[in-house]
């Protein structure tokens, strides 16, 4: 049978599929877009992902998971590699990361089938905050790549801009921790907010510098939950 949250996640996926499809469909319609602009191809290249990752959802919650995550990471390319400085692009990529956490949940649903027994609720947060995680580290690389590429070449060793090196670094420190030592890569992931929010405080050059708050929010919440599932499920 399929479970609650399984269907609740179909239906909010159909509402996302409808609602996507016609604001891609009105454009194409109204003559907003052509044929023969890369962008707009790369747009209706994410729209099929999208809908190919919504229809494999009543059949394979696994590849309905993997195809939702790959279309959040081509979103945030489109954004920061062809359509970078337009003021809209950084949103597009907001919108597009609930479904992200969907396609997260997709894959829980999936891995809850291959196992034996059922799964306690303590090892469905570590499997879900995994995935993310190696959603957020995808992400990250694409934004890292996408300001060594079409940045504006500062130096990366002087102030403020040694922040992001510094960043990456703390970072992949969190990262490495979070396979065995989540209860410190949570308080890792709350010093990396800390210190791009004094860096960002002190110097307005870092807070026009890339969508890095937008990147800093889901850091900051994975820190929380480590550290909150720390405590929650020690004694369980």
């Amino acid at each position: 049978m399929k479970s609650k949250s399984n269907k609740t996640l179909q239906i909010i996926t159909s509402i996302y599929a409808v609602l996507y499809f016609a604001l891609i469909a009105n454009a194409y319609i109204k003559g907003y877009v052509s044929f023969s602009n890369l962008n707009h191809n790369l747009q209706l290249v994410l729209l099929l992902i999208f809908l190919l990752g919504f229809i494999l959802s009543w059949t394979s919650k696994k590849m309905a998971g993997i195809m939702l995550m790959i279309w959040n990471a081509g979103v945030w390319i489109l954004a920061l590699y062809f359509e970078k400085g337009d003021n809209d692009s950084p949103m597009a990529g907001v919108m597009a990361t609930p479904i992200m956490v969907f396609g997260a949940i997709f894959l829980l649903e999936w891995y809850k089938t291959t196992k034996s027994t059922m799964l306690s609720e303590k090892q469905q947060w570590k499997y879900v905050l995994r995935v993310l995680l190696i959603n957020y580290a995808v992400l990250y690389g694409i934004a890292v790549f996408s300001d060594l590429s079409y940045g504006k070449g500062v130096d990366y060793f002087s102030l403020p801009y040694i922040i992001f090196p510094l960043l990456l670094l703390i970072f992949l420190v969190g990262f490495l921790l979070s396979w065995k030592r989540e209860f410190y890569a949570g308080f890792i992931f709350l010093f990396w907010c800390v210190v791009y929010l004094c860096f960002a405080i002190a110097y307005t050059e870092i807070l026009q510098a890339g969508p890095w708050i937008i990147f800093g929010i889901p850091i900051l919440f994975q820190g929380i939950f480590y550290i909150k599932n720390h405590y929650e499920f020690r004694t369980k």
